[in-house]
């Protein structure tokens, strides 16, 4: 049975070529945790930001068939903002300031099902019946990080920015909840109708609006997405009826079905399903919202073998790698210097390193991306 990743669409009040994830457990069980950091890790190695991603993770029972479920905290009219009046998740916003301009404030809630039967390797292997823990929280961290948007739908009308605390209750945020001013997202400013009319250009709220929103027919509108997708038109989920949640946050199910290499962002897994990349249309999102892509991330590049990861990451001072070909390894910075560490057990000490980012080389297989704190 294929069940939906439920993402509650919000966003709220809210160079080193990398990202880095500062990561809060609540409940989180402790051989959980791994695989999420290794989800962040590869957000990590894609994204750049010189101001840390707060992240609260919450292991709670959900109810129904959700996995997960994400509140993305927000900020519009920010400094340097590149469109006004609009929503920007404050992940986003950080990046783009470089600077923090939410102090004491999580930039992303996301709760985790305890009543699934997780996955929990990093290998990217699940049997049958279990759900991908990695592929999942990965999947939770791109809505967080901004492939988003604030659509609601009550009865005919459609709007942008009317959600409120109460369409999510019981769940509720660490941060303060926004009055959104029936203002789009910067996801939003890119959804298009099959006739090339932008939907913030539609009367918000209205029924035009609502009815684009079930039309089956949504597109994204941005030069990079499309240059991922080679051109194609790219397909947004938009069934009728609508789906909260689901509906214009995620790529088209039908469209990019399991083992397309950009089914990690539409809205259903299955359980024995991995996948453990966005995707060269996600990657193209990312940028169209305002993102800088880590200059050694190709948009068209696929993941590394499933096999191989590392994890923390970051890393203080004991790394480990999940695959066999890396029992002796080279590990370099940014310029090419070099040493080599041997296996200690089940880890490798790097606490000797100079913060920063490196390469970890094996006798086989890409070279695997790692941030020292």
């Amino acid at each position: 049975m294929r069940i939906p990743l439920i993402f509650i669409v919000l966003l709220v009040t809210a160079s080193s070529p990398a990202a880095t994830f500062s990561i809060v457990h609540f409940g989180t069980p402790i051989q959980a945790q791994p695989a999420i950091e290794h989800a962040a890790g590869i957000w990590g190695g894609i994204l750049v930001s010189d101001v840390p991603i707060k992240v609260s993770v919450s292991w709670t029972a959900l109810g129904g068939s959700s996995l997960g479920v994400t509140f993305p905290n927000g900020r519009k009219d920010f400094p340097g903002a590149p469109v006004d009046s609009t929503w920007y998740p404050t992940a986003l916003v950080n990046s783009i300031n470089q600077a923090e301009l939410n102090p004491g404030e999580d930039d992303i809630n996301v709760y985790l099902n305890s009543s699934t039967n997780w996955y929990l390797g990093l290998d990217g292997d699940p049997p049958a019946g279990q759900y991908d823990l990695v592929s999942v929280f990965l999947h939770e961290l791109g809505h967080g990080l901004g492939f988003l948007g604030l659509t609601k739908k009550e009865g005919a009308e459609g709007s942008f920015g009317a959600i409120q605390a109460s369409d999510i209750a019981p769940l509720t945020t660490t941060f303060p909840w926004p009055e959104l001013d029936t203002l789009p997202g910067i996801f939003d400013r890119f959804l298009q109708a099959q006739d090339l009319t932008m939907l913030t250009d539609v009367a918000n709220p209205s029924n035009t609006l609502g009815s684009l929103f079930t039309s089956g027919q949504l597109r994204w509108n941005g030069t990079n997405g499309l240059i991922g997708s080679g051109g194609a038109v790219i397909r947004i989920y938009s069934p009728s009826p609508y789906e909260s949640g689901s509906s214009c946050v995620h790529l088209n199910e039908a469209t990019y079905p399991t083992g397309n290499p950009n089914e990690l962002m539409t809205p259903h897994v299955s359980p024995g399903q991995s996948n453990h990349w966005p995707g060269p249309i996600v990657i193209g999102v990312m940028r169209d919202i305002g993102w800088v892509v880590d200059p050694n991330v190709g948009l068209l590049e696929h993941h590394a073998p499933a096999s191989c990861g590392v994890w923390p990451n970051p890393v203080d001072d004991q790394l480990r790698i999940s695959c066999s070909t890396y029992d002796k390894l080279l590990i370099t910075d940014l310029s090419g210097r070099s040493s080599v560490h041997s296996r200690n057990g089940d880890s490798w000490d790097v606490s000797q390193l100079q913060p920063g980012s490196y390469f970890v080389h094996g006798q086989s297989g890409p070279p695997l991306r790692f941030i020292k704190q």
